[in-house]
């Protein structure tokens, strides 16, 4: 019987892998492959220490062959089933009356192609022969006609982050029983996408007829337009032949850029989108455009804080935690060299009515010679903000615990209205986990946000005697002394913070400003869609706010609008989860498993809300269970990139007909997928608990157990803890056995979502006192622990 074989090679596709058999092996290759080579079929001679005549399966895709071809002469890889593959060189290939599959995408689509079939209640979306996206198999819409086209294409688009153009359909994660299907975008019929949205943009363009009437329709058709095109950008960097459609596709962009400006209809989040897209795509511009891209993206930043505006003495407020106060009053004169004054004529009252400012004047002075002078005083999350909306101070330095982020949302709920410029600096744990909460409230200010833990150092008499996030917050004042741009003040900060972890990363720096844009970015939601920017590939403006519904979490409703519309309650608690997933990652050593230490890096971001009719893909499920990620509540996408800080990127999405659910079940739901997929794909391992299913479940376990330590009525959380056990098919163990396994030791080692040696309790708790739990825990069956599907139909009903 021939041995079966796979050829894989590399293709402007990517890795293909061509089945064959093997004729000979050895010194009989060479022959075998001779008395071959004119009989019908493709045969190819492989050759190494250990030479291989083969025989090539037919139908081969006209593409594949072409690149076999191009590949005579060099390296393949010879993969045996089971075995680990060898490589050998494409020493001869010869091909004779052999049944070539045509490429549907390049040569032969002679039918319109349903990009949305069998999804029911989808939009219509076809892909026309002629090459352009159609609500209807039959017409072929131009400009403002295009427009339910393009919005639902750009949908489309913005479901996948991996598979462009050169794959229309990628593989099903839940039916791997259906077939690959071929279709693909040919360079020819691309440019003619183009086309439709370059005429797209004409009649949508800012200052036009259409953009007067209808302002927000016709900005919506114009993010349309640039998500396709975007789209095409990247499909050239899989298909080459795309790059004269990919440079005038960035010329469009550049276009749309330029007219985005001077005009009440114009939309400066479209136009920021439209920059940080193009350095998203930067690979696939030329280099030309790659400057002009470099440009446009300083450009969106404060360089430096406006000095020319800020006249007469300075003043900022330093808000602390109560167990902070005493104590970094006397580093600012001890340390910094601070002279502590009597407050000066015309200085406003504190604001919080309980805590006076106590003034503090530096040692330094304004470019202009005025005072540089700081009023201290103790804060909670309720007023700790208040001085954003007094113009008497330049800015604001905020120091305390985070509280897991329970404080950080509670600041940033305080309804206050920012007044003149202001530079903000919030010290403490993982501030960036919450850096889009304080960003929409002060979107005008210069932020820096802790990136890791911030350090203080407690003295023999119990106060703070020294304090990492005053020391930055000095450095900054004296850069600004010196009229430093972001970019200095960002160095001067760096050589004044403390040892962090993350060091290893050139260029880190624990507090994150605008001189941060690719970091930033990943977290902010200027459009408040649920999520972040930098990913969106669809910035939708046609937006509704959505409520959350504690008592209906996990009720399905149909919110009655497109996953990307959904805005709100709703999203505010999608982006909450994921910063929430990142907080988790860095204080749990149970997640210090994950690939690269990425848990260091913030590798989670709101990757949006999805929905059965418009389901997530490119989503790596490992060796899990099939399921239909369009009806799971929450889903992860894990992606290994060389672009991201340890190596992976994840976006946390959640089902559209549960937006409504609290945000701190969408929390709980979101961390436990993360961590299952994270199992499934090998991405988190750690020790013999981490490896089995019981093990793995009770780390589950532990972390939503952390989640829910924040202040709250018991019953409440109890209430959430029973919805995500019911969700996840688990038992319904007491929560309280739970979170006894996360102790005070743990706390010390900041292992606040739970800890290999809280797994080992718990194991061992559970095992003692409750065996039917114990038991259940350890069942084979592999959908407990993983999020059931929701039911959708019978019983939903809509939003209002």
């Amino acid at each position: 019987m021939p041995t079966e074989v796979i050829v894989r090679i590399r293709s402007p596709r990517g890795i293909v892998d061509l089945p064959g058999t093997v004729d000979a092996v050895g010194p009989a290759a060479s022959a075998a492959f001779q008395e071959r080579k004119s009989t019908p079929g493709i045969r190819l001679l492989a050759v190494n220490d250990n030479d291989y005549a083969i025989s090539l399966q037919a139908p081969v895709p006209a593409a594949d062959l072409a690149a076999l071809r191009e590949r005579e002469g060099r390296a393949v890889l010879i993969v045996f089933p089971g075995r680990t593959p060898v490589r050998r060189r494409l020493q001869a290939v010869a091909v004779s009356t052999v049944e070539v599959e045509p490429d549907q995408g390049v040569a032969s689509q002679a039918a319109p192609l349903d990009l949305n079939g069998g999804r029911e209640g989808a939009a219509p979306l076809w892909l026309l022969p002629v090459g352009v996206f159609s609500a209807s198999p039959t017409l072929a819409p131009e400009g403002i006609a295009a427009r339910d086209a393009l919005v639902t294409a750009a949908r489309w688009i913005s479901s996948r982050r991996t598979s462009t153009f050169t794959q229309l359909f990628p593989p099903s994660a839940f039916h791997p029983e259906e077939p690959l299907r071929k279709e693909r975008l040919s360079a020819g019929r691309g440019m003619a996408v183009l086309e439709q949205a370059r005429a797209a943009l004409a009649a949508a363009a800012v200052g036009g007829d259409e953009a007067r009437r209808d302002p927000t329709s016709a900005a919506t058709l114009r993010s349309a337009a640039l998500t396709i095109l975007s789209h095409l950008i990247a499909t050239s960097l899989d298909d080459r032949s795309f790059a004269p459609v990919a440079e005038r596709a960035a010329e469009e962009i550049f276009a749309l850029i330029d007219k985005e400006a001077g005009d009440e209809a114009a939309r400066p989040a479209l136009r920021a989108h439209a920059i940080q897209l193009l350095q998203l795509r930067a690979p696939g511009l030329t280099a030309d455009q790659q400057e002009r891209a470099r440009g446009l993206v300083r450009g969106l930043l404060r360089e430096a804080p406006p000095y020319d505006e800020l006249t007469g003495p300075w003043n900022f407020a330093v808000c602390s935690g109560s167990e902070f106060h005493e104590g970094e009053c006397r580093i600012l004169v001890s340390t910094h060299g601070f002279k502590e004054i009597a407050l000066p004529p015309g200085a406003p009252p504190s604001p919080s009515g309980w805590s006076p400012y106590r003034a503090f004047e530096a040692p330094f002075k304004t470019p202009a010679g005025e005072p540089i002078r700081v009023f201290a005083r103790t804060a909670t999350p309720r007023d700790e903000n208040l001085e954003m909306g007094m113009k008497f101070f330049v800015g604001l330095l905020i120091n305390r615990h985070a509280q897991l982020g329970s404080f950080d949302l509670r600041a940033a709920a305080v309804k206050v209205s920012q007044e003149g410029y202001k530079l903000m600096m919030n010290s403490q744990c993982a501030g960036l986990t919450t850096r889009f909460a304080i960003s929409q409230v002060f979107p005008d200010a210069d932020i820096y946000s802790s990136w890791d833990s911030t350090y203080f150092r407690v003295g023999a008499d119990g106060m703070v005697s020294s304090s990492e996030g005053l020391d930055c917050f000095v450095a900054a004042l004296r850069g600004m002394s010196e009229r430093a741009p972001h970019a200095a003040l960002d160095e001067r900060i760096r050589k004044a913070q403390w040892h962090h972890p993350q060091a290893q990363v050139p260029g880190f720096s624990q507090f994150v400003g605008p001189s941060h844009p690719l970091v930033v970015a990943r977290y902010s939601d200027v459009n408040r869609d649920g999520r972040a920017d930098y990913y969106d590939g669809f910035l939708d403006f046609q937006l509704t706010e959505i409520a959350e519904d504690m008592e209906g979490s996990m009720t399905p409703r149909d919110p009655g609008v497109s996953a990307s519309q959904i805005s709100g309650e709703a999203a505010a608690g999608l982006n909450w989860a994921a910063g929430s997933l990142n907080r988790v990652a860095q204080y749990s050593d149970i997640w210090a498993g994950l690939a690269g230490h990425s848990e260091l890096y913030y590798v989670f971001q709101s990757g949006g809300f999805f929905s059965h009719r418009e389901p997530p893909h490119d989503v790596p499920i490992g060796d899990a269970v099939r399921q239909d990620l369009g009806r799971l509540p929450a889903v992860t996408r894990y992606q290994k990139t060389s672009d991201a800080l340890g190596g992976l990127s994840v976006d946390v999405m959640f089902h559209s007909h549960l937006s409504h659910a609290a945000q701190e079940l969408k929390r709980l739901l979101c961390a436990a997928d993360a961590m299952r997929r994270a199992f499934d794909l090998g991405y988190l391992t750690g020790g013999e608990a981490l490896s089995t299913p019981r093990g793995q479940r009770c780390a589950m376990l532990l972390t939503m157990a952390g989640l829910l330590e924040f202040p709250a009525d018991q019953n409440f959380i109890d209430g959430l803890w029973s919805m995500a056990l019911k969700a996840l098919r688990l038992p319904q163990i007491s929560r309280t056995t739970v979170r006894a396994c996360i102790t005070e030791e743990d706390h010390e080692m900041s292992n606040y979502y739970g800890s290999r040696r809280g797994l080992g309790q718990l194991l061992a708790a559970l095992e003692k006192s409750d065996p039917v739990t114990f038991e259940q825990l350890g069942t084979e069956d592999p959908l407990v622990g993983r999020l059931a599907e929701i039911e959708l139909g019978a019983g939903e009903r809509p939003v209002g």
